[in-house]
């Protein structure tokens, strides 16, 4: 593995296949066709052989809380990308693998006439096994791309400890990324080349049905209140920084009003970029405190979960937590916990607690939580259950198999917070040791607690404040 560049990586060292019909692009995280530096890099490649380019999306039914939820939302997406890579000369290629007598190892076939292969560097869940993967089985060179954050995740060097070690790096570098993307296009057009790979046609029409057809978990239904996509991501982003975003820095943390941007699962499936998102936010005419209160987020807070993933092999576990949580916990851990809940329990919001109760429907029902419950949500299942190690596995299990935006380093490094991560040590307290702790009693005051539970109950009609 090489840094070739701030955001560039070779991945291995094989020759390029200079008989090659076309470069590859395996679009796996960065579902877009602009602000995108893998398809900016794949279109460079491409220009210097003037070949065509080609691009690849790929989704297969067996990967990790696989459901109707998650496919639908990713499928949403499919029918731009490919209209718009039409209009640009690129081929576009959308293959939805059922089941397992479905056409396996597409990428690597499709790599046999590729001069080279381009993907997605994304720092956590299935993507960086991807990406060794495709590497031993590849002949050609194979170079990931980084177009996760505003900064690349290469100007760090090492784990930052916390928001406050982070954000004067951010601060002292932003300037030199925060600026309008410059878009390339092919030299070569796709638009009489012939590819040997099964390409799924995806519209409005025939998404349910494809779904429907797929071995995947049928129990977790779409969600009815975020459509996937570009053109579906940038109309919520329309209406944050018109209605939203001018009272940001006091209305994010009221979770029963619609007063956060909401654009987290299209950050996550790459249907929109961070950068493109915090330009519009930095050039908005919205006071200046909401459009710092917004920045930080999106920046600070975003890169510093990104660096988590990127260099701590442990982000999916609670050995990546510091110290002074680890000693807590081995002092803490055969202290009494009441009430202990079942998976079942927490799933289905059957606990004491209202608030939490609340928290868990959001999730169920929209495939969304609100950020400032979502903390709350997480401190109670530590006290909740029989260990750290339950709590933390129930959380990412819930997390990542109803939210849209979850198996993403921003979830990851919430769920670890809860636990301590990227925090100091508060007041010594039963279960929690020093750990920050929450009560949802305190927490319910800061905001109308009560007509946002009220809110959750009439989800299930489809409703939105």
């Amino acid at each position: 593995m090489k840094q070739i560049s701030e955001r560039v990586q070779l991945l291995n060292e094989k020759s390029a296949n200079n008989d090659g019909k076309y470069v590859l692009y395996w679009m796996q995280m960065f579902k877009r066709t602009t602000h995108n530096h893998a398809l900016n890099f794949a279109i460079e490649q491409a220009n210097e052989r003037k070949i065509p380019l080609v691009v690849y999306e790929g989704l297969k039914f067996y990967y990790p809380w696989a459901s109707d939820r998650l496919h639908t939302f990713i499928l949403e997406g499919v029918e731009e990308k490919r209209g718009e890579f039409e209009k640009r000369g690129i081929k576009y290629v959308f293959y939805l693998q059922k089941d397992e007598n479905s056409p396996k190892d597409t990428v690597a076939k499709l790599a046999k006439d590729a001069a080279l292969i381009v993907t997605d560097d994304f720092p956590c869940f299935i993507i960086p096994d991807h990406n060794k993967a495709i590497v031993k089985k590849s002949e050609i060179p194979v170079y990931a791309v980084d177009s996760n954050g505003v900064i690349p995740m290469s100007r760090f060097e090492k784990e930052e400890y916390a928001a406050y070690t982070i954000r004067p790096k951010v601060r002292k570098m932003v300037g030199d990324y925060l600026k309008p993307f410059a878009e390339k296009e092919v030299s070569v057009k796709a638009d009489k080349l012939k590819i040997d790979c099964p390409d799924t046609d995806v519209n409005e029409k025939t998404i349910e049905k494809l779904v429907s057809e797929c071995a995947i978990d049928h129990s977790v239904k779409p969600s009815f209140l975020y459509r996937g996509g570009t053109e579906n991501g940038r109309r919520r982003l329309k209406k944050f920084l018109k209605n939203i975003l001018e009272d940001y820095d006091e209305a994010r943390n009221k979770p029963e009003k619609d007063g956060s941007s909401r654009l987290s699962a299209y950050l996550h499936f790459g249907f929109l970029s961070s950068l493109e998102v915090a330009l519009a936010v930095k050039d908005s005419d919205a006071k200046q405190e909401s459009k710092d209160a917004y920045l930080e987020e999106i920046i600070v807070r975003r890169e510093l979960s990104y660096n988590l993933t990127r260099f701590n092999p442990h982000y999916d576990s609670l050995k990546s937590l510091p110290d002074w949580v680890q000693q807590t916990m081995r002092k803490h851990i055969d202290d009494a916990r009441a009430p202990i809940y079942s998976l079942e329990q927490l799933e289905f919001s059957k606990t004491y607690d209202e608030l939490w109760n609340a928290a868990q429907r959001e999730m169920v029902e929209t495939g969304e939580i609100h950020n400032y419950v979502r903390m709350l949500w997480g401190k109670n299942v530590i006290g909740w259950t029989k260990s750290y190690e339950e709590a933390f596995e129930i959380l990412v299990h819930l997390n990542n198999k109803y939210c849209l935006d979850g198996r993403n380093p921003n979830s990851y490094a919430g769920i670890l917070w809860c636990f301590g991560k990227h925090d100091r040590p508060w007041m010594e307290r039963p279960v929690f040791g020093t750990m920050r702790y929450m009560t949802s009693n305190s927490t319910g005051k800061k905001f109308d607690s009560k007509k946002y539970i009220e809110w959750t109950k009439t989800l299930g009609q489809g409703k939105l404040f």
